[in-house]
């Protein structure tokens, strides 16, 4: 997977086009996994807009990993998607931590 951590930017929430140049696919692609993956989770505001949070991409870079690179199904994704929820949410707090250390240097 080439893909740096160091990409996402520090903000809280991204839109969807930001989200597609960063995952490097296209919006309707998005919204397709969104239906097939009920770990990638998006927040809807006012006037219906997709907002992400940098942990959803991941979790989107991890899907387009699974089905593009590795070649697996939707199904096979989903299952090794679940697998590596966990881990992913203690990558995150790991990466957070990380930061906020630099920070301090």
């Amino acid at each position: 997977m080439d893909f740096n951590l160091n990409q996402i930017s520090n903000k809280k929430y991204f839109s969807i086009k930001e989200v597609s140049t960063i995952c490097k696919v296209e919006p309707h692609t998005l919204r397709y996994w969104e239906k097939q993956f009920n770990t990638i989770f998006f927040i809807h505001r006012s006037g219906n807009r997709r907002l992400y949070q940098q942990k959803d991409i991941i979790n989107l870079i991890k899907v387009k990993n699974f089905l593009k690179e590795e070649g697996m199904t939707i199904k096979g994704a989903k299952t090794k998607l679940e697998g590596s929820k966990e881990d992913t949410s203690l990558n995150f707090k790991i990466v957070e931590d990380l930061k906020e250390i630099l920070k301090i240097l």
